[in-house]
């Protein structure tokens, strides 16, 4: 029998646990699931539309891992929409990293992909692709 896996939760490493949940609760309106301290370190739990963030004040070095994270995308039905909400809420546009995505796959339709992106900076370093379906 196969496997099943699914998507549990982003972890995100952050200098200020509490300044980056604020900011992905102001800017995006997740809803902070909870703050706790555990083994010395501070965690906020937020839920992304049914995806959980967790943020930690676990320093980069010591997760051992690096920050090999590129980016991670939220997905909004307009493009347009979003960037305007965004830029009001005074998030900043990472420069030369706005576009779009074509392919088609003649053999399967199905496995087209057409989309629009523009990528924001968040807290720490991360970098947050928004993306939505070209408009036709």
């Amino acid at each position: 029998m196969a496997v099943s896996y699914s998507f549990d939760h982003v972890h995100l490493n952050a200098a200020d646990v509490e300044a980056a949940a604020s900011f992905y609760e102001r800017v995006f309106g997740m809803r902070r699931i909870r703050t706790f301290d555990a083994n010395g370190v501070t965690f906020a739990q937020l839920d992304a539309g049914g995806v959980r963030v967790t943020i930690t004040s676990r320093p980069y070095e010591h997760s051992g891992r690096g920050n090999a994270v590129d980016h991670f995308a939220l997905h909004v039905p307009d493009l347009d929409e979003a960037v305007a909400d965004l830029r009001a809420k005074g998030v900043e546009f990472r420069p030369n990293e706005t576009g779009g995505l074509e392919h088609h796959d003649g053999a399967d339709k199905a496995r087209d992909v057409s989309l629009r992106f523009a990528f924001i900076q968040a807290p720490d370093g991360v970098a947050i692709e928004i993306l939505s379906p070209a408009t036709e």
